[in-house]
């Protein structure tokens, strides 16, 4: 499992505690810290984030370049992406899932045969969901509702590394 600073988010701002978490975990590891001291407020100012809308997986990646990271989005990932990257290459995963009645970023800290391991804001603890269940709701929409089918953003994952880290 990967050795994260957990960061309990402001309400409605996953997605800049979750690059935090991702921010902060480079620093701890000895590599160069970058963003890795930038405040909750700040990265969600940079991100153009808002309570009430969150914040864009783009915009999340768009600030970590900014502080020297280098990453992508994929969507219609699988288990296997997150494996290669959070067990293999020891670089955690920041995943867009649902919980409960809205879109929640999450950062995986492990994955094993049967189970996913996520650093949630929400609760500044590890959450462990078995595998079933997280492909299940590893969707997002943007807005209230789905007003079409093509609005929905299926398995997606954001995953980022410093620049003068070997490209996984």
């Amino acid at each position: 499992m990967l050795s994260i600073k957990l960061h309990r988010q402001k309400p409605g701002l996953c997605g800049p505690a979750c690059l935090k978490m991702a921010l902060e975990f480079f620093s701890a590891k000895g590599r160069p810290a970058f963003g890795g001291g930038k405040s909750e407020a700040e990265l969600t100012r940079l991100a153009k984030g808002t309570k009430n809308k969150g914040t864009n997986a783009a915009d999340l990646l768009g600030v970590a370049r900014s502080l020297g990271f280098d990453g992508f989005i994929k969507d219609s990932a699988e288990i296997k992406d997150i494996k290669k990257f959070v067990v293999n290459n020891k670089i955690p995963v920041i995943v867009d899932w649902f919980s409960r009645d809205d879109g929640h970023y999450s950062v995986v800290v492990d994955v094993d045969n049967k189970n996913i391991f996520l650093a949630d804001p929400e609760t500044a603890k590890i959450k462990k969901i078995d595998l079933k269940t997280f492909k299940r709701v590893w969707f997002d929409f943007p807005g209230d509702f789905l007003k079409t089918k093509n609005e929905i953003i299926i398995r997606r994952m954001i995953v980022i590394w410093p620049t003068n880290f070997l490209s996984p």
